[in-house]
């Protein structure tokens, strides 16, 4: 498996220019159908790539895994450009079998195809909220740019068991880890100020993960995707049993506990979270 992910990669690399050049001949009368295009926001390492996959499941919708679609916006990327190489990208995390640091195919569904282009949109939601902070017009560029309703899906996990995620995959300190996480809160706090209320679409990744089928449910219809047979049976079927409680890999030191929970309450949608202990259940 690794072998072949690793030659699907060197494929993509290599070819990646006459893929979306491709798909921009070949879906050119779709582009223009899009009703919705989305992207996520938040931070690292929060639970957007399960959310992701689940709706690029949907046979309406193309969600890629972590193109980097802002930098290609902020450069000035035409929209059959952007579209198509969210296209491309969908089809080579396909080629791979969905996986990265997790398996991510959802059987009997469309990753990496598609019935109809209802809504359109890449996953990476850390990346767009540095973008955010670095050109504070980001949001009116993407309208101008796609020129159909933006949605945008905010992701929130448990703040000590996200950072201690970012610590653990980026290599950093649980300090360094903590400063890296609130500069990306600090952005997310002001999306109110920076889209409407109707473009932005929040959820708990716990949630999520104990209740998948309403929270799908919900989230499809926010976003316009009707629900079809089979398809939250088979998104359902593939979500994690409980929540990974990463805080409890690591030893954090008391005043950083502290430290942490302080911020935390600066924050209205971090309300409620609580590190756990080893022998209590995560909150």
């Amino acid at each position: 498996m690794e072998l072949l992910a690793g030659l699907t990669d060197a494929i993509y690399r290599s070819h990646q220019t006459l893929w979306s050049a491709w798909a921009r001949r070949r879906y050119r009368d779709a582009f223009d159908r899009v009703g919705r295009f989305c992207l996520f926001v938040g931070y690292p390492r929060s639970g957007h790539s399960i959310v992701g996959a689940l709706l690029n499941a949907h046979r309406d919708a193309v969600v890629s895994h972590e193109l980097d679609a802002a930098p290609l916006i902020v450069a000035g990327c035409s929209r059959e450009e952007l579209y198509a190489r969210i296209l491309a990208r969908a089809y080579w995390f396909d080629l791979r079998g969905n996986r990265s640091n997790h398996d991510y195919q959802v059987p009997h569904q469309w990753q990496g195809r598609f019935r109809r282009l209802d809504l359109i949109g890449d996953k990476r939601g850390g990346a767009v909220t540095r973008c955010v902070a670095e050109h504070p017009d980001f949001f009116a560029r993407v309208r101008a740019l796609v020129g159909v309703p933006l949605r945008l899906i905010h992701v929130v996990r448990n703040p000590f068991d996200n950072i201690a995620a970012i610590s653990i995959w980026h290599h950093l300190t649980l300090e360094e880890s903590a400063d890296y996480y609130f500069r990306h809160c600090a952005t997310t706090a002001r999306l109110g100020e920076l889209c409407a209320p109707e473009e932005l679409v929040a959820l708990r990744h716990e949630d999520l993960i104990r209740e998948p089928r309403r929270m799908l449910a919900g989230l499809c219809a926010t976003l316009g995707l009707a629900d079809y047979p089979g398809y939250l049976d088979d998104c359902t079927s593939v979500v994690f049993p409980r929540p990974t409680a990463t805080g409890r890999k690591l030893v954090w030191p008391a005043a950083l506990l502290r430290d942490v929970e302080q911020r935390r309450r600066a924050y209205r949608f971090l309300a409620g979270y609580a590190f756990a202990p080893a022998d209590e259940p995560a909150a």
